[in-house]
């Protein structure tokens, strides 16, 4: 069985249910900018955040570098344990 790749995940500031995830060997794509996006965590230890495909991710790394894709949650109960799942800060 293949491992999961780790990947940084970034969300949107104005739009935080948008997040654009980047394997961690990868650089990061130019757009993702300080004043636009936000570092949310990483993927590992099967740790994943709603919404997030890792069939997809490795997909959108081969073909453009990076995968975009939305959170799911439905309300701020869900999305915050959903936060706790996903981040892992140093």
């Amino acid at each position: 069985m293949q491992a999961l790749e780790t990947y940084n995940v970034f969300c949107r500031r104005r739009q935080p249910e948008l997040c654009c995830a980047v394997r961690q060997d990868w650089l990061i794509p130019s757009f993702i900018e300080n004043e636009t996006w936000r570092f949310k965590g990483f993927t590992g230890d099967g740790r994943l955040p709603p919404g997030f495909h890792p069939d997809a991710a490795q997909e959108g790394m081969k073909l453009i570098g990076y995968y975009l894709f939305h959170t799911i949650s439905s309300g701020p109960d869900k999305k915050r344990r959903h936060g706790r799942r996903l981040v892992n800060f140093h």
